[in-house]
């Protein structure tokens, strides 16, 4: 059964156990989500100067385009602003920003026609964000920062919330990554040779759903579903902003998705900032990190 619910108004608990049980939740773009992909907007127009962020692979190399988004993502993903917007947002949802905890978002570039499908645009095949060392208590945010259709938006396959898939997450170490792998990702260019974990069963295209959005709209879903990243076949790159949250609470009594499918070594915790004050998670406060 798939259960989307659109502008849902009711409390922070509520949404998380909405999330927990398999909804996909989408709301209309509201000031504080405005405000960060405005943010993504001037910081992709400050990069690529004078072009078109949306039509700058059609202007610029291969090389030349990972040498502006390379810089680009790292300056969205660690900036400070960055951080607050996200907190403003957290905010606006009714989070309590001390119990709840974030990683830093991503700027996702997708460019279409298989211009760059590696490193700084990996096309990510489905999976279950706990298959990279993701918490079963993980809530996964996106968002466009331009308007998407169907042709570059992402794919969800709600349908195998409560199916496992064959996988190869029990080769992934999150420690391996951080590492090796995810500094490395400006190096790949005509393949992506890091060692992600990928789905070993065929996915129909029956399963998929899709949402067109406008800018600043957002998915809302538990990273325990299986999600990919959609080919683009549009006539534009897609812009995208993602990030995860976890409450504290939730982790200390043991609330979250259900583990169907994945044996990944590691956890993403150890990435996870707290809403107020930006403190790293404190592994010793959670006794199955110990």
């Amino acid at each position: 059964m798939i259960r989307t619910i659109f502008n849902f108004d009711g409390t922070d608990d509520e949404r998380r156990e909405l999330l927990f049980d398999g909804a996909l939740l989408f709301d209309a773009a509201t000031p504080a989500s405005t405000a960060l992909i405005g943010h993504a907007q001037d910081l992709a127009r400050e990069a690529f100067g004078d072009i078109d962020p949306l039509h700058a692979q059609e202007h610029l190399g291969v090389e030349s385009f990972i040498d502006l988004v390379g810089p680009l993502k790292t300056r969205f993903t660690n900036g400070e602003r960055t951080k607050e917007l996200v907190r403003e947002y957290m905010l606006s949802l009714g989070m309590d920003l001390h119990d709840t905890y974030f990683d830093v978002p991503r700027l996702r570039v997708v460019p279409h026609s298989e211009y760059l499908t590696a490193g700084v645009s990996y096309a990510y095949k489905a999976h279950r964000d706990q298959w990279y060392g993701g918490p079963w208590q993980q809530l996964n945010y996106w968002m466009p920062v331009w308007p998407v259709t169907t042709d570059n938006a992402m794919v969800m396959y709600p349908l195998r919330w409560d199916k496992p898939c064959a996988n190869s997450s029990g080769d992934f170490d999150y420690d391996e990554w951080t590492t090796v792998h995810r500094p490395a990702a400006e190096k790949q260019v005509t393949k992506d040779t890091r060692k992600h974990p990928l789905p070993l069963e065929q996915l129909a295209e029956s399963e998929e759903l899709r949402y067109a959005a406008q800018a600043g709209d957002v998915l809302i879903f538990a990273g325990a579903q299986l999600h990919a990243t959609a080919p683009n076949t549009s006539d534009e790159t897609r812009f995208s902003i993602d990030f995860r949250t976890v409450s504290l609470e939730d982790l200390e009594q043991g609330r979250g998705a259900p583990n169907i499918d994945s044996a990944a070594k590691g956890t993403t915790l150890v990435d996870y900032l707290r809403g107020d004050d930006f403190a790293p998670l404190e592994r010793d406060r959670l006794p199955s990190l110990r």
